[in-house]
């Protein structure tokens, strides 16, 4: 067994064309799900602040300008929201992705550092392998409790 390959799971992409490639990725430790929940509340704390931003924006009478205080407010919030989650994910990716397979960036096999940095670059993938990560890496009911 290759101790380098062990515990490295798997999420597949396929093309238009329908070639598939392989991003191989490490599940979730108990340190990366306590982020993880750290994470999550601070992101709902940032997006009810911009919530109650836009909320106060749009509850301008009609008619009345809004102020540019609110106007700041509500982009800062929504800045605060955006900085938070793109935070996340270059730290689960970076921390997590360990390479891929038959996926190349302009004809060469990216390494772990370049695969990481295009897989943040396209939004659609990002959500994706984020979301496939965290999914992979909960703890069921009866796991973990010996």
């Amino acid at each position: 067994m290759e101790l380098n390959t062990w515990n490295v799971q798997e999420y597949e992409i396929t093309d238009g064309d329908g070639d598939v490639a392989v991003i191989l990725f490490r599940p979730l430790t108990h340190g990366w799900r306590t982020r993880h929940l750290e994470i999550s509340l601070n992101l709902q704390r940032a997006a009810e602040v911009a919530d109650d931003a836009q909320k106060g924006a749009e509850g301008a009478v009609e008619g009345e300008e809004v102020s540019s205080g609110r106007i700041e407010a509500l982009l800062k919030a929504q800045g605060e929201a955006e900085r938070s989650i793109s935070a996340f994910r270059e730290s689960l990716f970076g921390d997590l992705v360990v390479g891929s397979r038959n996926l190349t960036i302009n004809g060469e096999e990216p390494d772990r550092a370049a695969l990481v940095q295009a897989i943040l670059a396209l939004e659609d993938l990002a959500e994706g392998l984020s979301a496939h990560i965290l999914r992979h890496g909960q703890l069921s009911e009866s796991e973990g409790k010996d």
